[in-house]
């Protein structure tokens, strides 16, 4: 982990930003592999050059970080970094969404499919409303158009 964070930093100091704190720490497991939770926090202005067009940055980022963590030796281990608690937000808001759409589903009868969005933000809906027994959930397309479709169960 530790190698991990001095990777993070080394990364960030070479792109020119000033990190105030890195936070690395191992989280849930995911179609059994280890998932490491990156929580930085840096300068606002710094933060929202990440964090604009719905996190595309952020996420080029991550990539990259989870490219560097491979080489470092982290095998299979998805990476999931976060800056200035943007992805927990993005979190609240996914949730809300999935709730409010599942109710719309089962109000009208109608299957509504969601617009594109990365795997994590998928997941989220998904876990979110797997315990729903009248709603079902499912990816379809393919990346970058990836998106998940709420029905009712038939």
């Amino acid at each position: 982990m530790e190698e991990t964070k001095k990777t993070i930093e080394k990364l960030f100091q070479s792109m020119g930003f000033d990190v105030l704190e890195i936070v690395v720490k191992k989280g849930d497991t995911l179609k059994d592999k280890e998932v490491i939770d990156v929580s930085i926090s840096m300068d606002s202005r710094d933060a929202g050059r990440f964090i604009k067009e719905n996190g595309e940055g952020l996420d080029a980022v991550q990539h990259i970080t989870r490219l560097l963590a491979l080489k470092q030796g982290l095998g299979q281990s998805f990476l999931v970094l976060d800056i200035n608690s943007y992805k927990e937000g993005r979190k609240n808001e996914l949730i809300d969404l999935a709730l409010k759409t599942a109710k719309e589903v089962r109000r009208t009868q109608k299957t509504i499919t969601l617009e594109p969005m990365p795997a994590y933000e998928r997941r989220i809906i998904h876990l979110e409303l797997a315990e729903k027994p009248d709603i079902v959930t499912e990816s379809i397309g393919q990346e970058p158009e990836r998106r998940v479709m709420i029905r009712v169960y038939p």
